[in-house]
């Protein structure tokens, strides 16, 4: 998402972009639901996008179940979350005067002077003033720029799935349907919400619920085994929905049967296939290297919890295409702040996002981290903080 904005937003400003895209297939049916900020309606605005009425779906506000089912907690809070297809269509639409590569694995860059030259896996190499890293939480460019930088892992993974409405009874239709909805089983944390259903449809009864369950599994063995496929193959970076195993499936929907409340119970067992991923965070120290810049995920990754990703993604390809498409005798000194603001930015993303999931796994031995724990695990906090419409209340950069 970083790089399609960064790069649409160039393009838009004269400048001639290539786009590498490492996979081979259509990405619009990838990810599930997201909110949305500032940032990335400034970049629609940017590049003439005018979704209306489709960019997501209108929650009123936020509550929060007991396990027995009843709500404990609510914040009238209105806004828009969003599914992460209907985005990257919006976007990749944008494209009409770029290039735009399919099944490009980038192997390296080799910066000389003022340019440098990208070399793929397939033989094929792309000369090019500048470099906009845009390869994700787990980037092989950030790697190579900064070897001693690695994503850390939390200590929990996310359980996600998507349901349509129509799968659900109307009860539990009603519960959920106008509100981002949470529940907060020891140690852990899970949340449900609304979003564009197949093919963008808004339509009620048409739609998705989107939800995520962050559990606890320990570093090494146990994470090993859960991405790990029924034919032994470890998928470091990420299982892919279809190889997840069935012990495992079956161990979530136990743990639902136990730990969630009813409506939230149903949400899970009516979802065709549940996939997951390891919580890592990481915050590069500097995004600006000679002709190479690193954007989105690849800049700095959060938790989830803040909900920034893809509008931080939007903010840091809106301020780049700024700094670099500005007047050549004080792109420097604009790129430098670009780079000392995003910097602030991402770290004080990783921070919040490490105070929102300070209670998962169980409450910490120190004392001070435990009080902490405590004060970001209760319901007030949770719904005012996590995924939160106006960010920047909690972002200390």
């Amino acid at each position: 998402m970083a790089g399609l904005c960064a790069g649409a937003l160039l393009a838009r400003r004269g400048v001639e972009v290539t786009v590498l895209e490492r996979s081979h297939e259509d990405l619009s049916g990838r990810g599930a639901g997201i909110a949305i900020h500032r940032e990335l309606f400034e970049v629609l605005t940017a590049l003439d996008i005018d979704p209306g009425d489709a960019v997501g779906v209108h929650a009123t506000g936020r509550q929060v179940f007991d396990a027995d089912g009843e709500v404990v907690a609510r914040l009238e809070q209105p806004q828009v979350f969003t599914s992460w297809g209907l985005v990257y269509r919006m976007l990749r639409g944008a494209f009409s005067g770029a290039r735009f590569l399919k099944g490009k694995t980038v192997d390296g860059v080799r910066q000389q002077g003022d340019g440098a030259t990208v070399h793929c896996s397939d033989g094929t190499h792309y000369e090019s003033d500048w470099v906009i890293a845009a390869d994700g939480s787990r980037s092989a460019l950030r790697a190579r720029l900064l070897p001693a930088l690695a994503p850390r892992y939390a200590g929990y993974v996310a359980w996600r799935g998507l349901v349509l409405e129509q799968a659900l009874d109307g009860r539990t239709r009603a519960a959920l349907e106008h509100r981002m909805s949470f529940v907060l089983p020891p140690g852990e944390h899970m949340l449900c919400y609304l979003v564009a259903g197949p093919n963008d449809d808004l339509r009620p009864g048409h739609r998705w619920y989107n939800w995520v369950w962050y559990r606890p599994v320990a570093a090494g063995a146990p994470l090993a085994d859960l991405l790990t496929d029924a034919g032994g193959h470890h998928h470091r970076d990420g299982i892919p929905p279809q190889r997840i195993r069935e012990t495992h499936i079956a161990a979530l929907q136990d743990a639902a049967g136990r730990l969630l409340p009813p409506v939230l119970r149903a949400v899970v067992a009516a979802t065709p296939r549940p996939f997951l991923q390891s919580i890592v965070d990481a915050a590069a120290p500097a995004l600006w290297h000679g002709r190479t810049f690193l954007v989105g995920d690849a800049a700095s990754t959060a938790r989830p919890h803040v909900g920034l990703g893809v509008s931080k993604a939007a903010g840091d390809a809106l301020t780049l295409s700024g700094a670099l498409a500005g007047p050549r005798a004080t792109q420097a000194e604009a790129l430098a702040r670009w780079n000392a603001e995003r910097v602030g930015v991402g770290h004080a993303a990783l921070d919040w996002g490490r105070r929102l999931g300070s209670y998962i796994g169980g409450t910490p031995a120190d004392a001070a981290r435990a009080a902490e724990a405590r004060h970001y695990r209760q319901p007030d906090v949770v719904m005012r903080e996590v995924a939160c419409p106006q960010p920047e209340r909690f972002l200390n950069p």
